[in-house]
């Protein structure tokens, strides 16, 4: 049987009032059966396509099962290595990659990642950029940033630190040391994620 949830639980999941959720589905933009008294519900999975749809990002509520890792690096071979150990050694993960900045932030609002694997040097939007307006938002901040940098400088790790990145670690990566990372960050996560 598929979870749904009525009117006023989508409002508030969503932070938008109930008037505008009745709009959505009277519009037919989301999907909602009837009880048999009448009131509406919504099937979570239905919620789901809409906000994917409407490029919103989706309530960790909403959200259950394996830990989400996005990585982004503008080198596709670095995403693709890191990707695919994440994948081999945490094979219960789910592992999404992005190549620049603009993507990395559509991809933060639309699939809700636990753990966001950030380079710093990425040309237009750069990882100092996504982190700050990852941390900016409510409905993101619990994400956590682990930024990863070819650039030793004490500057970049304090920076990117300030931009609420939990940890700043070094190329070459030590895959060992980025899984021990992941792993603290999902363990020390919210109890909401």
């Amino acid at each position: 049987m598929r979870k749904t949830l009525s009117t006023t639980t989508v409002a508030r999941l969503l932070g938008v009032a109930v008037g505008s959720v009745a709009n959505w589905i009277d519009s037919d933009q989301l999907k909602a059966g009837r009880t048999p008294g009448g009131h509406r519900r919504v099937a979570v999975e239905d919620l789901i396509e809409f906000l994917k749809r409407q490029n919103l990002p989706i309530p960790a509520e909403l959200v259950a099962g394996s830990p989400r890792i996005l990585v982004v690096d503008d080198e596709v071979a670095v995403t693709h290595l890191i990707a695919e150990t994440i994948k081999t050694e945490r094979p219960d993960h789910e592992v999404l990659e992005a190549h620049d900045g603009f993507s990395a932030g559509e991809m933060v609002g639309s699939w809700a990642p636990h753990v966001v694997v950030l380079d710093l040097r990425m040309p237009d939007i750069d990882g100092f950029e996504v982190c700050r307006r990852i941390k900016s938002r409510e409905s993101t901040r619990n994400i956590a940033v682990i930024a990863v940098t070819a650039d030793r400088s004490e500057e970049a790790a304090r920076r990117i630190l300030e931009c609420g990145a939990r940890v700043c670690l070094a190329k070459p990566l030590s895959m060992a040391h980025l899984l021990g990372e992941i792993d603290r960050a999902l363990d020390e996560a919210p109890a909401a994620l």
